[in-house]
């Protein structure tokens, strides 16, 4: 999987999936969905995002209910990866089937290291970031899940991991 560049966000702890992304912007048109990213939480975070930006997160991030257009604002936003110090496990299972990476810091004191701005890579092969305050490890993905990540999503690879006919 490639090299994961951008600028870092700094989030709290219990970051629920309404604050992500607000149910006023439920929408099929992707425009809209895709500007209520953190809209009720702070409405200037979307706008000024860039593709590859690093969410940092806390305990418990993308707590909450489990739906779709929370991961798809994300996605919409070119939301690199997230690294938090653990996540909501419906939450990760969602990210990790669109193909969005989420890593947990091996040691929760490098979380408080970070400040927003700071431009940063992860290495999720290597399971480390590195940024201005060096090279922090991360908690090492499995490999499977490495493999998800790296096809964009579970569904790319259903074709080449299961007997399904191509169309």
């Amino acid at each position: 999987m490639k090299t994961i560049k951008g600028r870092i966000w700094v989030f709290g702890h219990d970051v629920n999936t309404d604050v992500i992304h607000p149910p006023q912007f439920f929408s099929l048109d992707p425009a809209r969905v895709k500007s209520g990213l953190f809209h009720g939480y702070d409405p200037s975070i979307q706008p000024a995002l860039q593709p590859g930006d690093i969410f940092i997160g806390g305990h418990n991030f993308g707590c909450g209910s489990s739906r779709e257009t929370s991961m798809r604002s994300l996605k919409l936003n070119q939301v690199g990866a997230i690294v938090a110090l653990d996540f909501a496990r419906i939450f990760f299972r969602n990210a990790t089937n669109n193909g969005l990476p989420c890593l947990t810091f091996a040691d929760p004191a490098d979380r408080e290291k970070f400040k927003k701005g700071m431009l940063a890579e992860i290495v999720p092969a290597e399971a480390k970031i590195v940024s201005e305050v060096g090279e922090i490890k991360l908690a090492p993905p499995g490999a499977f899940i490495q493999e998800v990540w790296a096809a964009g999503g579970l569904l790319e690879l259903l074709p080449k991991k299961s007997n399904v006919a191509q169309a």
